[in-house]
């Protein structure tokens, strides 16, 4: 069985938003007790800000293994796997966003695609361009959104 691997840096996009939201609120509500000036307080919000973004990727990053054979597209995250038919599989579209991208995959009789949040802040290159270049050359189209 011929099989290739790629590994792309993924996000439970969930526990980001939790974190990230959850944190800035406690600074708030923190710096808002404080009895110190307005503009100090509003600094300190924003040198938070870098370190909690820093910190929420770190904390929610769950890697993704997406692996083809003949004719099946599969990826695991966490305890989560999937399964695509290539055949079933009327496009992949990768929006580009600045943090990374939302790769979301439209099947043949699915209403709904199948989505994937890949993270590019304070990681290293992961596999994606080849991994889009593959599944073309499968005969998948991709396209940007």
């Amino acid at each position: 069985m011929n099989e290739t691997t790629f590994v792309i840096h993924t996000l439970h996009r969930g526990r980001f938003i939790q974190i990230l939201l959850g944190s800035l609120f406690v600074v708030g509500i923190g710096a808002s007790y404080s009895h110190i000036g307005e503009i100090p307080k509003i600094i300190a919000l924003l040198v938070c800000l870098p370190v909690l973004l820093f910190l929420s990727v770190k904390w929610s990053q769950q890697p993704s293994t997406w692996s083809t054979t003949p004719g099946v597209l599969r990826v695991v995250k966490g305890d989560n796997t999937w399964e695509f038919n290539l055949q079933d599989i009327t496009y992949i579209q990768n929006h580009m966003r600045s943090g990374g991208n939302l790769l979301a995959i439209h099947q043949k009789k699915k209403f709904q695609p199948t989505r994937f949040w890949r993270n590019k802040l304070f990681q290293s290159v992961d596999d994606l361009t080849e991994m889009l270049r593959h599944l073309e050359g499968l005969g998948v189209p991709i396209t940007l959104a």
